[in-house]
C-alpha cells in the first residue's frame, strides 16, 4: 500500500494555518510547521495558539531563545494558559535559565491547581 503524498490543502486563513502547522509539526516537519505558524502569524497576530505552537517547533529543534521569545508572546496574549508557562519552564531549563525555569513551573502549577 502506498503513502498519500497529496500534499495539505492550502489554507485559507490564520486559524488554517495553524491546524497545517500542527500537522507539519506531528510529523516532525518543524521547519514547515514554523513556515506556516509564521504565516498564521502574519494574518493574526494575536493568535496566542500560533505563538505557542511556532514557540514549541523552535524547542524542539534546540532553537531555545526563539522558543522562549514566542512562548513569552503566546502568554501576553492569554497569561491563563498553564501549557505556554509549562512549555517555557522547559525552553528555560534547556538554557540554563533555572530561576525563570522554576519561576514558570510555580506558575503553571498554581493555574493548574485553580481549576
Amino acid at each position: 500500500m502506498r503513502a498519500n503524498l497529496t500534499p495539505p490543502e492550502e489554507p485559507a486563513d490564520a486559524e488554517g494555518y495553524n491546524r497545517r502547522g500542527n500537522q507539519y509539526s506531528r510529523n516532525g516537519a518543524y521547519e514547515q510547521a514554523i513556515a506556516d505558524y509564521t504565516r498564521a502569524l502574519e494574518l493574526d497576530d494575536t493568535l496566542a495558539d500560533a505563538w505557542f505552537n511556532r514557540g514549541c517547533s523552535y524547542y524542539e529543534m534546540g532553537m531555545y531563545d526563539q522558543s522562549i521569545e514566542d512562548l513569552t508572546r503566546a502568554i501576553a496574549i492569554d497569561p491563563n494558559d498553564d501549557n505556554f508557562y509549562g512549555r517555557r519552564s522547559l525552553a528555560y531549563l534547556f538554557s540554563d535559565r533555572l530561576e525563570e525555569a522554576q519561576a514558570d513551573q510555580d506558575l503553571c502549577d498554581e493555574i493548574r491547581n485553580r481549576g
